[in-house]
């Protein structure tokens, strides 16, 4: 089996455990940081454990709460079974699986899937993105206005104040969204469907996958000050686009946002 074909494998197989899990009133625990996990969240782990040690025995992976580090070895898999954990426990279908195989730290595969709607996102290194078998490419969206649409995750433990930007972005009339999945907010822009996606927090994993997919579909991400930046330490935001808005939305979220701390 090949890496890609394990990938697009595990992703499908997730999906029969969300289905069964996916109901009202299921049991979660909240973290330090405030944010839950549910059974669901290890199931998938634990399954992705052992089709690994079927197919890749000698490979590593590493999860938020549970890894298997055994081996010797440059090849590392990195697993967030649900990215939306808050809209998976409350019963609302928005939130996707992520894979990414990781050899001498830098990524060579990724897949990021929403199993509620089939939309499976690969990549692999130096070949193109592909959504459900078609290459994805920008959109021709090439000014902000009422008919832009822009996706962002805003939560009390950032270190950022994005309330200003919020307002700022309502008071052009564009199209925000809260999906409390970054990834989804991911998948949604590389199928033409939105026009930029903001993150106002230092946390790099959670865009490393959404950096990947996009550089490799011509599509602009950096930080609030135009920089680009690594996956592997504490970065300023980020903000993806199609690109042709980028230094409009850029300077919109520089000019609102306030730091907490």
């Amino acid at each position: 089996m090949t890496y890609l074909q394990f990938l697009e494998y595990i992703a499908r197989k997730s999906w029969e455990i969300i289905k069964s899990e996916f109901k009202l009133w299921m049991k979660k625990h909240m973290k330090a940081d405030f944010s839950p996990v549910t059974i669901t969240d290890t199931k998938i782990n634990t399954l992705v454990i052992e089709e690994l040690k079927k197919y890749f025995p000698s490979h590593n992976l590493k999860w938020e709460e549970e890894s298997n580090m055994e081996n010797q070895t440059d090849y590392l898999w990195v697993c967030d079974p649900i990215d939306g954990t808050i809209p998976f426990s409350s019963w609302f279908p928005i939130s996707t699986f992520s894979l990414a195989l990781v050899y001498k730290w830098e990524p060579i595969a990724w897949v990021i899937y929403d199993p509620y709607m089939d939309r499976l996102l690969i990549w692999e290194k130096w070949k193109w993105t592909y959504l459900n078998g078609e290459k994805v490419s920008v959109n021709n969206n090439a000014k902000i206005d009422w008919n832009t649409i822009i996706s962002g995750e805003f939560f009390s433990t950032s270190k950022y104040d994005f309330s200003d930007v919020i307002k700022e972005l309502s008071s052009r009339w564009i199209k925000y969204f809260q999906f409390c999945s970054v990834l989804y907010g991911g998948i949604m822009l590389c199928a033409w469907e939105t026009d930029g996606v903001i993150f106002p927090h230092t946390t790099s994993h959670d865009w490393a996958s959404l950096k990947l997919l996009l550089q490799e579909a011509w599509w602009k991400m950096t930080d609030v000050y135009w920089n680009e930046q690594r996956y592997d330490w504490e970065i300023k935001w980020y903000i993806a686009s199609n690109g042709k808005i980028h230094n409009e939305l850029v300077s919109i979220v520089q000019e609102n946002m306030k730091e907490r701390y």
